[in-house]
């Protein structure tokens, strides 16, 4: 196992941007360690995630990943287990054929929303959530093929994140879909900061950062920034809410901490 020895310096972090929501609660989280005088930087070289993994376990370039839970990540890193996103990533809203925009109408109970066919892309990890519902998946291997499965009827639906599902749209309204507006389905998701695998030091530094940002109410002032729009369009409209299990998240997410997560389904004024 590599050794960290951490002094102030830049702290690394993989797949953003400067202006990214992610970037902007590092920061401010790394902030509150005012003696360490970290400065937080994107990586800016082109290698997969689990790669980006490799690099960060060996100290070598990347500090700090912004990514899902899964058991096996958290094995073989050490997360920050505060969910960034409050969970906001695992709710979902379906792209549907505009020829069956009615098809979730007579759909109330959640045996009946099982036996509709969603598209996925085979190796995510939402694929193996839904499955494990007993939920069939068009599984393809082309991201755009997706949409043209849609676009021609070949699946029920296409769940999409709600912070994906808009931009998804409008990139692609020469098709035959449409976002169904009154549909959400849930199962909870955590997206954390990992470090690398014996890096102690940063990751008690984020955990302190994170949680004092959570106290004086700077991280959801960041948060709301990022994502109020969107979480207040969706909150005024009326959903029927399909509640899924996600059996791959660790036993040690935070669940039951309530305030750590945001409900969709909880009505604003």
């Amino acid at each position: 196992m590599p050794s960290f020895k951490l002094i102030a310096k830049d702290i690394v972090l993989y797949g953003t941007y400067d202006q990214s929501y992610q970037f902007e609660q590092l920061k401010n989280a790394l902030s509150y360690l005012t003696t360490k005088g970290y400065q937080v930087k994107s990586y800016r070289g082109e290698i997969p995630k689990n790669r980006a993994f490799d690099f960060m376990n060996q100290k070598d370039e990347v500090d700090v990943i912004f990514g899902g839970a899964t058991i096996e990540r958290e094995s073989k890193s050490q997360p920050i287990r505060i969910p960034i996103l409050k969970g906001l990533n695992g709710w979902r809203m379906p792209l549907v054929n505009k020829d069956k925009k009615d098809i979730f109408l007579s759909v109330n109970s959640i045996n009946e929303f099982k036996k509709l066919i969603p598209g996925q892309f085979y190796s995510w990890s939402d694929t193996k959530i839904l499955e494990s519902n007993q939920i069939q998946v068009a599984k393809g291997s082309d991201y755009e093929g997706l949409f043209q499965m849609l676009d021609r009827g070949r699946i029920d639906y296409f769940p999409r994140s709600v912070l994906e599902i808009y931009g998804d749209y409008e990139a692609r309204k020469h098709l035959n879909i449409m976002i169904e507006q009154n549909i959400l389905i849930h199962y909870p998701t955590a997206y954390y900061f990992y470090v690398g695998k014996g890096n102690n030091t940063l990751a008690a530094d984020i955990s302190t950062g994170l949680e004092s940002a959570i106290a004086d109410g700077s991280f959801d002032q960041i948060f709301v920034k990022h994502h109020g729009d969107v979480i207040s369009n969706i909150q005024k409209i009326k959903h029927k809410v399909f509640t899924l299990d996600n059996p791959f998240l660790s036993t040690e997410t935070p669940l039951p901490r309530k305030g750590l997560w945001i409900d969709l389904n909880a009505k604003v004024n």
